[in-house]
């Protein structure tokens, strides 16, 4: 039985060079599609765990009346 991480499954090696050229070409993508007036910007583009990164703009994004659970008891008080 060989041993091999995970991370290394199926991957060819990349050079400094390939992933800068990878990570341009995804930043492109990105301001591309934000670049639409009709595309909404996200507050909450990558949300691990609740209350862990609140950002500036969550007052705004109605989280709580979108979410499935409601305000907890916390904030149901403040």
């Amino acid at each position: 039985v060989f041993e091999e991480s995970i991370l290394e499954y199926n991957r060819k090696p990349r050079t400094a060079n390939d992933l800068s050229e990878e990570a341009w070409a995804r930043l492109e993508r990105l301001l591309f599609h934000y670049a639409d007036p009709t595309t909404g910007y996200l507050s909450r583009a990558l949300p691990f765990r609740e209350g862990e990164a609140d950002g500036d703009y969550d007052h705004l994004a109605r989280v709580l009346e979108w979410s499935a659970g409601g305000a907890s008891e916390d904030e149901a008080e403040g």
